[in-house]
């Protein structure tokens, strides 16, 4: 009986051991991670700074003053404005292949004629 006893004692150790254990690694586990947490703030704060920096790199690269000195500068001479009689107005219509039968009088324009979509320049 002094036997069973022990071994249940010592069961019972091994158990709470192995528990002891586990809490102590996740106790650890957990001041690693808290310890990294200032690092990785101090790396959001740097990430942030940069966007904030290239967006207004893009804010100015994008502004109409410095696309104005673009369009002069010796690098886009050849680009121009079209005249408005350069440009070719094609009118939206409806679908093609419309399934639906008219109903009603018959329609001598199938196209929209009010929206109208630029689509570029002649030369």
């Amino acid at each position: 009986m002094n036997g069973k006893v022990m071994l249940r004692m010592l069961f019972c150790l091994a158990v709470f051991t192995v528990y002891l254990y586990h809490i102590v690694h996740k106790q650890n586990t957990l001041n690693h991670l808290s310890m990294q947490i200032p690092k990785e703030t101090l790396d959001l704060k740097v990430i942030e700074e940069q966007n904030v920096r290239l967006r207004f790199l893009i804010d100015s690269f994008e502004s109409p003053d410095h696309l104005m000195q673009l369009a002069h500068s010796p690098q886009y001479a050849h680009l121009r404005h079209p005249i408005s009689t350069e440009v070719l107005h094609i009118a939206q219509g409806s679908p093609l292949h419309s399934k639906e039968v008219p109903q009603g009088p018959k329609v001598l324009h199938p196209f929209k004629l009010h929206p109208v979509l630029a689509v570029g320049a002649n030369r």
